[in-house]
C-alpha cells in the first residue's frame, strides 16, 4: 500500500488516452473509454481457421495512438492499460475451453530491435492470470510490413511464414491467439493454420482493436 501510495504521489494516474486525472495507473477517463470501447466478434471468411476473433476497441483515437506508441516509441508503461480493457471483456465464458494463449510472434531481427513483442506487453499480463503463457510460435522466413500491402498480398506476404516451435506440444490443445489489431486478419489466419497443421483442437482470435466490423 505504502510503495503505491508512493507511486501516485510521485506519478499521479492519468488516462492513457488524453492524460486527465483518473483514480488509478491504467484508468481510462470516460470520455476516451467511450470512443473506442466497442467489443464485438469479427466477421471472418467462409473458410476461416479461426473457430472465432474478438476484438475489443475500434482502432481509431486514443487506442491507436497507444498502439502506435507501444510499437514505435516503446512507451511499454501501457500494459496497465491494454489490461484495463481486457479484464472489461464481456463474453468470458466463450473463452471457458481455452488451454493456453500464444502470441502472434514478430520478425527475429525486428523484436531485437525493438526489444519486445508488443502482444506480450498488452496480453501476458492479463492472459497468466488465467492460462499458461505459451510463446510457441516461431517466424521462418522474412515478411515485408502488411500496412502498405492489399489484401491478396498480406496472404502472399505471410503465406507459411509462420511453425510451432519444436518445444511445443500443441496437439488438442485450444489456443488463444493473440494480436494488437486485427485489418484482415492474413497474419493471424497464417498463424492458425500452423498451429493446426500440428494438431490444434481449436484457435481462437483475441485482438486489442480492428479497423474492421
Amino acid at each position: 500500500m505504502l510503495k503505491e501510495w508512493l507511486l501516485n504521489l510521485l506519478y499521479p494516474p492519468r488516462c492513457p488516452g488524453c492524460g486527465a486525472a483518473v483514480s488509478r495507473h491504467g484508468q481510462w477517463c470516460s470520455s476516451c473509454f467511450g470512443a473506442v470501447w466497442r467489443p464485438r466478434r469479427l466477421a471472418r471468411k467462409r473458410e476461416s481457421r479461426l473457430t472465432a476473433c474478438y476484438c475489443l476497441c475500434d482502432y481509431r483515437g486514443p487506442v491507436r495512438t497507444m498502439l502506435q506508441r507501444l510499437k514505435y516509441d516503446g512507451a511499454v508503461r501501457y500494459e496497465q492499460a491494454a489490461e484495463e480493457l481486457l479484464t472489461q471483456f464481456p463474453w468470458p465464458e466463450r473463452l471457458g475451453h481455452i488451454d493456453c494463449v500464444v502470441p502472434v510472434p514478430l520478425v527475429p531481427e525486428k523484436e531485437r530491435k525493438r526489444g519486445f513483442n508488443q502482444s506480450e506487453v498488452l496480453f501476458r499480463s492479463w492472459a497468466e492470470r488465467r492460462w499458461p503463457w505459451k510463446d510457441g510460435l516461431q517466424r521462418v522466413r522474412s515478411t515485408q510490413a502488411q500496412w502498405h500491402l492489399d489484401k491478396a498480398d498480406r496472404a502472399d506476404n505471410v503465406k507459411r511464414a509462420f511453425e510451432v516451435k519444436g518445444s511445443f506440444e500443441v496437439r488438442g490443445k485450444h489456443i488463444l491467439l493473440v494480436d494488437d489489431i486485427y485489418t484482415t486478419g492474413t497474419t493471424m489466419e497464417a498463424c492458425a493454420y500452423a498451429l493446426h497443421k500440428k494438431g490444434a483442437a481449436s484457435v481462437t482470435g483475441f485482438v486489442v482493436a480492428s479497423g474492421t466490423l
